[in-house]
């Protein structure tokens, strides 16, 4: 299972605040105490601070890279100028993501190029111009339109994230299933993974890391490669480590017996 850790966002108030304040010391730490608990990527959106969103995504960028060499980093926005920006700041030795694509021309002609370019894994929404479909054979469609995209285009499908947009489950009951069920669907289309930003299932209910931990669970059994999470949340740790050593990806139990030793179970 791959995390991308998802705390660097600007939607957050303090996060927000220390991009408009340029302090870099929280901005590390939050990206230092991610990686700790088990994020290999970290997500980048500065799309939020009202401010220059360009300059905004250059400055965080340089800040993390030079306080994490060898940094992995996933550039989120929906302002192709602003993924083209974060990448151009990159000069670390790690890997990087594009967040995202969607079925959209638009969309595509403007982010799969850069993807290209500077060697990427990219995720794809499972949208196109008439919105988020409701169904897991809606997902499906669009998924299966994203990939022969790519592939016409010279992408490799190996870096291809498909998202399948789980939606708020306050709102929307019955979204949680139609995701799961969408995601042996999407990776019967060949060499491509699937992707969740996990947090939206939970969006305007209570307790919400106990909600999102139990759902995370839920997908790995049903073969969810990568997740945008919280991954300091206990709840959310806790759900990885149990899950790892159930599904028999974590040989012996280690992770799941490290993780305990180390204090990062509830």
């Amino acid at each position: 299972m791959l995390i991308i850790g998802e705390r660097i966002n600007s939607t957050r108030p303090k996060i927000c605040e220390a991009i408009r304040a340029r302090n870099a010391a929280d901005i590390l730490k939050e990206v230092k105490n991610q990686i700790a608990s088990g994020a290999v990527y970290i997500d980048v959106n500065c799309a939020a601070t009202t401010g220059d969103e360009l300059q905004d995504i250059d400055w965080v960028i340089s800040i993390i890279q030079s306080g994490v060499p060898g940094v992995n980093i996933c550039i989120d926005s929906p302002n192709y100028l602003a993924l083209e920006r974060g990448l151009k700041a990159y000069k670390s030795t790690g890997s990087l993501f594009i967040n995202s694509i969607t079925a959209e021309d638009a969309r595509i002609n403007n982010v799969l190029p850069l993807a290209i370019k500077y060697k990427t894994k990219l995720v794809a929404l499972t949208m196109d111009d008439k919105g988020m479909p409701d169904t897991a054979g809606g997902r499906f469609e669009i998924a299966k339109s994203i990939v022969g995209k790519v592939k016409r285009a010279g992408f490799n499908t190996n870096d291809l994230y498909i998202d399948a947009l789980i939606r708020p489950i306050s709102t929307e009951p019955a979204q949680a299933a139609e995701f799961l069920k969408s995601i042996k669907m999407i990776k019967a289309l060949g060499d491509v993974k699937t992707i969740c930003g996990l947090s939206n299932v939970s969006f305007g209910l209570p307790n919400r890391a106990l909600v999102n931990s139990i759902f995370l669970a839920m997908a790995m059994s049903e073969g969810l490669d990568a997740a945008i999470i919280d991954p300091t949340e206990k709840r959310i740790a806790s759900s990885l480590a149990a899950s790892g050593a159930l599904l028999g990806v974590d040989e012996y139990c280690g992770g799941y017996i490290r993780a305990f030793r180390e204090g990062k179970l509830i």
